[in-house]
């Protein structure tokens, strides 16, 4: 569907209808910002220092801003230490100190209110129905090229967090 094939009801008289897209008003160009006012705060957990570089430099800009953290302990750290809360947080299930499963079972346990993007060349069945079962908001294979990080951001960007839909 398209922005203007969707209809935005104002009040109960059907020919008051108009298209959503017009309703909202003029789309900015970039995704991540969409409507949000402040930047968006990511945080990527990755223990490969070239890999989170590349995806920090990718994701950060005007319209996000991104830390890095190492491992999952590290990470606890900076989470527990943010002025503001983390939006996403990306994390590598492969991890030296607390894999990425663990930080996901802390992070749900702490009723993290972000999203959770799980980047890994190697999860198992087991890996998967474990990130199902806590709610991840998506899983990418590694490699990925970063049209498809980008892309994976602006879905998580729509996308209701786990909180809002329990």
């Amino acid at each position: 569907m398209t922005g203007t094939s969707l209809q935005r009801k104002l009040g109960t008289d059907s020919s008051k209808r108009q298209p959503f897209g017009a309703a909202c008003g003029p789309r900015p160009a970039n995704l991540i910002s969409g409507i949000m006012s402040a930047p968006l705060q990511i945080l990527v957990v990755e223990d490969e220092k070239a890999v989170g570089h590349m995806i920090a430099l990718v994701l950060g800009g005007p319209a996000s801003k991104v830390a890095r953290a190492a491992n999952g302990r590290e990470a606890l750290i900076k989470i527990g230490v943010a002025a503001r809360p983390f939006d996403v947080v990306i994390t590598d299930h492969r991890m030296p100190r607390m894999t990425g499963l663990q930080l996901v079972r802390r992070l749900r346990a702490q009723n993290f209110g972000g999203k959770i993007l799980v980047l890994s060349a190697h999860l198992s069945d087991e890996d998967i129905r474990a990130y199902e079962e806590l709610s991840v908001d998506m899983m990418m294979s590694k490699p990925f090229d970063f049209d498809e990080l980008q892309q994976a951001m602006a879905i998580l960007d729509k996308k209701a967090s786990v909180l809002a839909r329990a």
